[in-house]
């Protein structure tokens, strides 16, 4: 769903609770985690999600307008801290899930 997203021209970034050295392991394992436009990694800002700075980071880091920010994570209290950071938020249950929510925000692919 991702590549299918970057492939169709979104602006796509990352936001990861990934410790700085996993998260460059896990890139090479898969480069698709280097597919998007930037990553805010909280082991390198040592902020972690849900914390309200995290989102605020992200948002002067790459120049977002939260309004017209689609947060998508697993986690509910990561998902209820970004709405409450005035993103949109969509918790990923799974692929077929995913995609039905994308659709209701006109992103479907």
């Amino acid at each position: 769903i991702l590549r299918e997203q970057l492939d169709a021209g979104r602006d796509v970034t990352m936001l990861t609770n990934f410790a700085s050295d996993t998260f460059r392991e896990a890139q090479e394992l898969y480069p698709f985690l280097k597919a998007s436009r930037g990553v805010t990694v909280s082991g390198d800002i040592r902020i972690i999600k849900p914390d309200p700075a995290i989102y605020a980071h992200h948002t002067q880091a790459f120049g977002l307008d939260p309004k017209f920010t689609l947060f998508i994570d697993d986690s509910e209290k990561n998902v209820v801290s970004a709405r409450d950071f005035g993103w949109q938020a969509i918790r990923f249950e799974d692929a077929e899930q995913l995609r039905e929510d994308l659709a209701k925000y006109c992103l479907a692919t």
